[in-house]
């Protein structure tokens, strides 16, 4: 009985540690005050036309395609990246883990959930590359392959470039 009990009390351990590791990574990103830029391919012609009341509907799938028929690629960074949570908190309002019974359910009806990336050079590759792409990183990281649609900044969605305070640290 009692290595019965022991088992139970190491998986109950098991079970708190990750419970208090994804809160953190939750509070870190509620925290975390970069500002998010929200970016399609610099290449003329690659660039969807977006409006920021739309990004949520893309985000969610429910939007597949931009004004003229492009097709709308939304893409994603990892379920447990800083910038993933911010982006799902604010944009989507919720989190990347409660999305997933959302996605279960889509496939489904045929719709797939957004395209994910491991990293922030990853998705500046991939959006920089494909026709109709939408993505997400940190705003320092901007550069000439990508152009920024929108700023995320901790209060607000906004059209207008934000003042970036960019070390190299990030």
């Amino acid at each position: 009985m009692s290595a019965r009990y022991t088992s139970l009390y190491r998986r109950w351990i098991v079970c708190a540690c990750l419970l208090s590791l994804l809160a953190v990574n939750a509070a870190l990103a509620v925290e975390d005050n970069r500002i998010i830029a929200i970016i399609v391919p610099a290449q003329a012609g690659l660039a969807p036309e977006v409006h920021a009341d739309e990004l949520g509907l893309i985000f969610w799938r429910k939007k597949l395609y931009a004004a003229h028929g492009q097709a709308l690629h939304p893409v994603n960074l990892h379920s447990e990246h800083v910038l993933r949570l911010k982006f799902s908190q604010q944009v989507l309002h919720s989190t990347p883990r409660s999305q997933v019974s959302y996605w279960n359910g889509q496939y489904f009806h045929g719709v797939q959930p957004p395209y994910t990336v491991q990293s922030e050079e990853a998705m500046i590759r991939y959006v920089a590359e494909t026709d109709g792409a939408i993505g997400y990183i940190d705003a320092c990281h901007v550069d000439e392959r990508i152009k920024p649609l929108f700023w995320l900044t901790p209060s607000k969605l906004t059209a207008e470039p934000p003042a970036l305070r960019c070390d190299n640290s990030n």
